[in-house]
């Protein structure tokens, strides 16, 4: 009976075994029929996006989520590097269209490819010395000078033209402008801009 017994739970050892290799089968086949899947995926958006749609349209033609895209992009350095040369690639092309119209005389395309291929050679900049006034203000040269001033030198310059200013509201009308109405002067250092 003992015999029996030790035959029993061999055999109850060995089907256990069993089947844990069957399971461990299972998992390995459903483990590389998902990766498979996957890359068979992967392709189906490559290949969309080699077409020369965005990385959005992409994913909706292969019918995959566009999250899930972006999270293969950071797990799959290959799957990376082959959007990121696809996209690469159409850089490319536009380059060279754009250098291809420059050399045949297209104005816009040569500014455009010196001002930025040529390492601050050409610079898309114009200076001129102009002199502007507000309403009898400042011209463009003061309001520079104020601009470039501190806080503490731009409070005491609006202390300034608010005495100024002051004055003239307490003059009458028969002197000028303004008369004797009190106006009420806001001065922030903000408003200087």
């Amino acid at each position: 009976m003992v015999e029996i017994d030790k035959e029993l739970t061999r055999a109850a050892g060995e089907k256990i075994e069993e089947e844990k290799k069957i399971e461990i089968e299972r998992k390995k086949k459903d483990t590389i029929d998902a990766i498979k899947k996957r890359q068979k995926r992967q392709e189906a958006f490559l290949q969309s996006l080699e077409g020369g749609v965005s990385v959005l349209k992409a994913s909706k033609a292969a019918v995959i989520d566009y999250k899930t895209i972006w999270r293969w992009r950071k797990e799959d350095e290959e799957f990376n590097d082959k959007v990121t040369a696809i996209i690469d690639s159409r850089v490319m092309i536009v380059e060279d269209a754009l250098f291809l119209n420059a050399a045949k005389g297209n104005l816009g395309a040569q500014i455009f490819w010196l001002i930025n291929r040529s390492q601050g050679r050409w610079k898309n900049k114009r200076e001129e010395d102009i002199t502007l006034t507000h309403q009898g203000g400042i011209d463009f040269t003061e309001y520079k000078k104020i601009k470039e001033m501190n806080a503490d030198e731009r409070k005491a310059i609006i202390k300034g033209l608010s005495e100024i200013i002051r004055s003239r509201a307490d003059i009458s009308p028969a002197d000028g402008p303004g008369g004797n109405t009190k106006e009420s002067v806001v001065t922030k250092e903000n408003n200087i801009s």
